[in-house]
């Protein structure tokens, strides 16, 4: 049996920024998994779709020069500040792997267990290695969330928005969304623009759009407003400068600041396509779904006076997030998954990544309850690279 000193589990930004930085340093390790796949998958199922941060915010981590996304961006004459199209993503992404890390393993790894001394992972074409630490670097993979009241449907009849595989498919259909955040205001002008009707179905009173920042501002409101990799904003300029003070807080502290910062809220680029456009129900909560003969019967109650009213539709389509849950990994083992403490549903992790079973990572969105909103998105991955590459060059259980 072949051994391994580490196993990294996805090839998607924080991945290979991790892989980038471990080659750096000559650490032994694997990584596996199709690069870039949920962003490419994302990209191919609509036209015109955008990240909501700052080009400058994208940039997977290198220790060497040149691959950030401008590096990729100015020589192509793409964007450079926003909107980052998420096509343009991928393929820096792509270009990123291909430049930095070209030993990426593109299968998929059916299971992981314990054994003495580490762990045994298995690939989907049959072959086992034995490896002393192990990497998730998942991102929101698995992770998709669709409410309980929807999860009883038939899956032809509901769709969360990252498992769209093509929204031209809704063509003169009907189509509830359900949310008040980006995915589900951007699925809604993409089923809208592919000769769908949608009608947006939104729990707050009202739709929270995102409003436009300058390049060029006068100093006052630089210093009021700085603008950083999170955002703008002296909070989200904070969490950019010092990302690894929130693993610190007490966690009950830090679980409510996690989960009350960067609101449901839409992008200033995506609003034009989506007010006057698409019909919008606010103050709206479905308590109920069933299937009918001609689709989807949703029971709908409005806030304000608690009446009820049925719609009927011929698909749901949900953007209402994702639900970082360890026990939603099928390929980690269940003793494995058990052993794992959280914080809520997600891995409680050590100011290395580590979780309460020795040796298991968690890095990306996974670790955003342990560490801060941040690490839910790309600018994180830099600051994580750094600090378990070199951890791990210090351990001394790098041998399976």
């Amino acid at each position: 049996m072949s051994r391994a000193a580490i196993a990294i589990v996805g090839a998607g930004p924080y991945g290979l920024s991790l892989a980038a930085h471990l080659a750096a340093r000559n650490i032994e390790h694997r990584i596996f998994g199709c690069p870039m796949s949920f962003w490419s998958r994302i990209d191919t199922a609509g036209s015109e779709r955008y990240l909501k941060s700052y080009c400058f915010g994208t940039n997977i981590s290198s220790p060497k020069l040149g691959s950030t996304f401008g590096d990729y961006s100015r020589p192509r004459g793409l964007e450079t500040f926003e909107p980052c199209s998420i096509g343009h993503f991928a393929a820096y992404g792509n270009w990123f792997q291909k430049t930095n890390v070209d030993w990426v393993e593109p299968i998929d790894v059916a299971q992981i267990e314990h054994q003495v001394g580490g762990f045994l992972v298995t690939l989907a074409d049959g072959e086992r290695f034995a490896v002393a630490h192990v990497v998730m670097a998942t991102g929101l993979t698995c992770f998709a969330h669709v409410p309980p009241v929807l999860a009883s449907l038939p899956p032809p009849l509901v769709s969360h928005t990252s498992n769209i595989a093509q929204f031209a498919v809704f063509k003169g259909r009907d189509v509830a969304v359900i949310g008040g955040g980006q995915s589900a205001l951007e699925a809604a002008a993409l089923l809208h623009e592919v000769g769908a009707q949608p009608q947006l179905l939104v729990r707050k009173e009202a739709i929270l759009w995102q409003n436009r920042v300058s390049q060029s501002r006068k100093l006052w409101q630089r210093v009021r407003s700085p603008i950083s990799g999170l955002g703008s904003g002296p909070k989200a300029w904070a969490l950019t400068h010092f990302p690894g003070a929130m693993h610190g807080l007490p966690a009950a502290l830090r679980t409510r600041f996690v989960q009350s910062h960067l609101p449901a809220e839409g992008a200033w680029w995506l609003r034009e396509r989506v007010e006057n456009r698409v019909p919008v129900q606010t103050a709206t909560t479905i308590v109920g779904a069933r299937q009918t003969a001609g689709g989807i019967a949703l029971q709908l109650r409005a806030a304000k006076d608690g009446r009820e009213r049925q719609l009927v539709v011929d698909h749901v389509v949900a953007g209402t997030g994702y639900d970082i849950d360890v026990d939603r990994i099928d390929f980690l083992h269940p003793k494995i998954r058990r052993a794992i403490q959280r914080h809520k549903r997600a891995p409680r992790l050590n100011a290395t990544f580590e979780t309460s079973v020795a040796g298991i990572r968690f890095i990306g969105p996974a670790s955003a309850m342990s560490f801060g909103p941040l690490f839910r998105f790309v600018v994180g991955a830099e600051y994580t690279a750094r600090t378990v590459s070199k951890h791990l060059a210090t351990s001394a259980s790098l041998t399976p």
